[in-house]
């Protein structure tokens, strides 16, 4: 009965640890992987069901809508998988004349090989090739490749600003540079952001911050007023002096919010949108967002931005806890990538900020973005993959098989190899 009179102890609970136990490479690993896959389906779902109208309406095979998204996920995934099995040494080595290569291939731009999409001259046509191939893609994976075997190489001296301004800074001014000979500003934002994530976890003073942010405002006001169309852009989405929206004369923008707000929590139906056809502009390209919104609902859209999510949380996972400073570096620059463009692709489509004309990273139909984002997501999952001690082919490597790979094996008590450490057991006959 003394039993039952005690009081009952609640256990007691303690919020955080003096010491955090380190993150799983193998969790990180999946947290990369899964949520790109998830992506790429939904990137080829909705490009099979907003294109396939297009071709509806011009006479072709609907079909032609889903064959040929499927063609490019297929290729990225391919490479995506090769590039996992490059070792970490080959891409800090070949970083600079990957940038190097990325820089003439974007200078392309202004030369007859170029071409004019929406007001962009950020295409070259390549004969032989029957799409055209947006090399400023190329430019943001190289563009953190190189920072990182600049920034992580040994005797680098980040607090010195002459050095900082000849390995950090020229590289940067360059790719913007190269980038705005065919006046895309939204892409040279997109860069801008995979520099400064990079240079951020490469540990540079924060004094430089402040110089490049003071540096960017006016840069930036100025290529928006010299822009019309811009400067129209950026004022239709500050209070109070847009254009009044109209039902008789929709914008895109107008029919985007529909699209989204048409959608309720579950969503009309896979193929079953109604602003894809014809009404909203560029709806399997960057406002694919307001599509998935209509067909899936809120559920949906929120999907996929949690998969968004969860992919740049793991890339900074491999920035916080890989041992590799090249590795944590590109890791930084690609998360900062995908999560700048992904940013600002749902204003652009939500009516928050300006219509940019970003994609949104592995949804958006697009070959060359759709492959070198892949490509990036499977290099930094390749470091992931490393420092989990996993192999792509073959067994698990010798040294991290069977335990944790962040702790130092045990050592063996000496003694011949192969020896039994105890005695064997005695025979039950010859027990007393």
């Amino acid at each position: 009965m003394s039993g039952l009179r005690r009081r009952p102890r609640l256990p007691r609970v303690e919020f955080g640890t003096a010491h955090p136990a380190a993150a799983s490479p193998v969790a990180t690993f999946y947290l990369i992987v899964i949520p790109a896959l998830i992506l790429c389906g939904f990137g080829l779902l909705m490009a099979f069901s907003a294109s396939a109208v297009t071709n509806i309406a011009a006479g072709a095979s609907p079909y032609e809508a889903f064959l040929r998204p499927l063609l490019i996920i297929v290729v990225s995934l391919a490479c995506a998988a090769v590039v996992q099995l490059v070792p970490e040494r080959i891409w800090s080595r070949g970083a600079p004349w990957v940038f190097l290569a990325a820089l003439i291939i974007q200078c392309l731009v202004v030369t007859p090989l170029g071409a004019t999409e929406g007001g962009n001259r950020n295409w070259i046509h390549i004969p032989g090739v029957p799409t055209l191939l947006q090399p400023s893609e190329f430019l943001k994976l190289a563009l953190a490749l190189f920072l990182a075997a600049s920034l992580a190489r040994p005797g680098a001296r980040l607090r010195d600003w002459r050095q900082m301004a000849a390995t950090a800074g020229l590289p940067v001014l360059a790719a913007l540079g190269a980038v705005m000979l065919g006046h895309d500003l939204g892409t040279a934002l997109v860069v801008f952001a995979c520099a400064l994530g990079a240079l951020w976890v490469a540990g540079l003073p924060g004094g430089w911050f402040a110089v490049l942010g003071g540096a960017s405002v006016p840069a930036l006001a100025f290529f928006i007023v010299q822009n019309p169309t811009r400067l129209q852009r950026v004022i239709d989405v500050l209070p109070g002096h847009g254009a009044s929206r109209s039902t008789t004369a929709p914008e895109q923008i107008d029919h985007a919010l529909w699209a989204l707000g048409s959608g309720g929590l579950l969503g009309l139906g896979p193929g079953a949108s109604r602003e894809k056809w014809e009404y909203l502009q560029a709806a399997h390209t960057d406002f694919v967002l307001a599509i998935i919104g209509e067909e899936f609902g809120l559920l949906g859209t929120l999907t996929v931005l949690v998969c968004l999510g969860l992919l740049v949380w793991g890339m900074i996972r491999v920035c916080r806890e890989s041992t590799s400073g090249f590795a944590r570096v590109t890791s930084g620059g690609v998360a900062a990538w995908i999560g700048a463009q992904a940013l600002l692709n749902i204003m652009s489509v939500t009516g928050i900020g300006p219509v940019i004309g970003v994609p949104l990273p592995l949804v958006s139909y697009g070959g060359s973005s759709f492959l070198f984002t892949a490509c990036a997501v499977g290099i930094v999952a390749s470091f992931a993959r490393a420092d989990a001690g996993m192999r792509m082919i073959g067994s698990p490597a010798e040294g991290p098989a069977g335990r944790d790979p962040r702790r130092p094996p045990r050592r063996r008590s000496p003694g011949r190899p192969g020896a039994h450490r105890a005695a064997p057991a005695t025979p039950k006959e010859a027990r007393p």
